[in-house]
């Protein structure tokens, strides 16, 4: 039975009992109430699937109109959006499904998810180099750490399981923590390259907000990302900076 009958009888009886055009009032106000269809309200269109993508259906004709709805439109964006998605997987398992950390891939709707399972800090943040993740765009969990991107113009969330532990001690033991690249630095300590040099931080910092380190306390300045890339990896000297090596300048 029609839903809205129960209300469209209790409405003809109430107007029965009026004067004039009786049957005039009930009709304007059975569609007031929102009882009566329109068939020319265009909202009443269906889509049906059919292999050459998602015509519209008017209820009234059920013919196709001559120009695409926006509604035929959303859906056929959305089906490139989940098959571009699905090409993406392919290429990503292509890709990186020989590297000792890869899980796997998958199509979630529109967005592909990649499973990895990390037992070296430093592997993480060649993936996060390698997938263009930075840190604004991690996420914590209590077992994993999601990384999110894009590849192409289809987004990527990149889920690193079993990330060492170490390096959450390590940010909650640091005096002055500093992430890069997904580790921790800390900048109250100085930190020694390949070479043997020691790279200290005096409180100042690059336009793009990066420490700038001095190595053994001289005078010129290089990033904490220039050191890592041309001299690392940088271990942590124990001793904190005093005042004879530069101190903090602020």
């Amino acid at each position: 039975m029609n839903g809205n009958l129960p209300q469209a009888i209790t409405m003809i009886r109430e107007l029965l009992a009026g004067d004039g055009d009786v049957a005039s009032a009930i009709g304007h106000a059975l569609d007031g109430a929102g009882l009566l269809v329109d068939p020319e309200r265009a909202f009443g269109a269906v889509l049906r699937r059919t292999p050459q993508g998602w015509p519209p259906v008017s209820p009234a004709t059920q013919a196709a109109p001559p120009e695409p709805t926006e509604l035929e439109q959303e859906a056929s964006d959305w089906d490139a959006a989940c098959e571009r998605a699905a090409q993406l997987v392919h290429v990503v398992r292509a890709t990186y499904a020989a590297e000792p950390d890869f899980v796997g891939v998958r199509a979630d709707r529109d967005t592909v998810v990649i499973s990895l399972q990390i037992a070296e800090l430093s592997r993480w943040a060649g993936w996060m180099s390698t997938l263009g993740i930075v840190e604004h765009q991690l996420t914590g969990l209590d077992y994993v750490v999601c990384g999110r991107t894009t590849i192409g113009d289809v987004p990527v969330s990149v889920l690193a399981y079993d990330l060492p532990e170490v390096q959450l001690i390590a940010q909650a033991k640091a005096r002055r923590p500093y992430r890069h690249a997904g580790l921790i630095y800390d900048l109250a300590v100085g930190h020694k390259d390949i070479t043997g040099d020691t790279w200290y931080f005096h409180g100042d910092y690059s336009a793009e907000g990066m420490p700038l380190l001095s190595k053994d306390g001289r005078p010129e300045r290089c990033s904490l990302a220039g050191v890592v890339d041309m001299l690392g990896p940088i271990l942590p000297v124990r001793e904190p900076v005093t005042a004879a090596q530069g101190g903090e300048r602020g």
